[in-house]
Formats: C-alpha cells, structure tokens, sequence
C-alpha cells in the first residue's frame, strides 16, 4: 500500500495559493489533502476521521486530484480539473489559462495527440474545454498542447 503524507493548514494554504495562481481559484469545500511519495494528491471527505481505518485494507484513499510537477507548477487530473471547473462554474468564473477546443481539435485530443495551438510565448498548464465540459489539463509549451490524457480515457469521440 502507498504511503500517504497528510497535508497540514500551512501546505494547503500552500496549495491553494498555487492554484489561484495558476487557475485563478482553489477548492472552497475543506477535504483532507493527502501526498503520497510521487508528488500526486489526492483529496478524501474529513468524515474518514470517523472510521476505524486500523481495520480495513485499503488500496487506495480519495480522489486523485493534481500532481505537483517538479518546476512547482500543478498539473490537475481529468477529475481534479473537472471539480475545479465545476466550482469555478458554481461562481459564474471562468478559469485563467482556459483554452476552448474546437471539435476536431477535441477528437484529436481524445487520440492522444498532441495539439499545435499558439496562445502565446509563454509555458504553463492549461485547462482544456470543449463548449462548457472540462476535457483536462495540459501543459502549453511552445506553440504546442502537450496532451497528458490517461490511455484508459482514449478513443473515438462522438461530437
């Protein structure tokens, strides 16, 4: 089983002030924050406090939410990216380093290519959209979107 760092008050301040950087907004919603070894982390709901977790065998705890890449920068999951949209879309925001996808640029995306877009010189995450879905994070980097999808949610896309 994987070792499990739990974040304290000042390392999710941290975090979140990482995402308002990034995104222009972090979680409101107080979950517990968990790093394992490989810089990735997951969020649980605070109510595991209440149960006896001594007694079960666990694979794996909560949702895997970001990873922290080793420049500092956060790169989102497909869900962490979903949830934050979503929460940004609570407030009627809309999320900084947002990139709307046309549909062929999305089934592209959904093959696991990479994408040739220039949004200018600069290198950073992006939040990659299709319409008001959150399709994921990706990394925009010189005149290219780096595609970061997960094999297991590649395919033919139906638009």
């Amino acid at each position: 089983m994987q070792k499990l760092n739990i974040f304290n008050t000042r390392e999710v301040q941290s975090l979140k002030k990482k995402l308002i950087e990034q995104f222009c907004l972090a979680l409101e919603e107080e979950y517990v924050y968990l790093k394992n070894d490989n810089e990735r982390i997951f969020l649980i709901n605070r109510d595991i406090s209440k149960v006896e977790l001594r007694n079960l065998i666990v694979d794996r705890y909560g949702l895997y939410f970001a990873e922290i890449m080793k420049n500092g920068e956060i790169r989102l999951s497909k869900e962490g990216t979903q949830l934050l949209a979503q929460e940004a879309q609570k407030k009627g925001l809309t999320l900084k380093n947002s990139v709307e996808l046309s549909a062929e640029e999305t089934k592209t995306y959904f093959q696991g290519q990479d994408l040739d877009k220039d949004l200018g010189p600069e290198s950073r995450m992006v939040v990659l959209y299709y319409g008001k879905e959150a399709l994921g994070c990706a990394k925009y980097k010189e005149k290219k979107i780096l595609n970061f999808l997960p094999k297991i949610h590649r395919g033919e896309v139906i638009i």
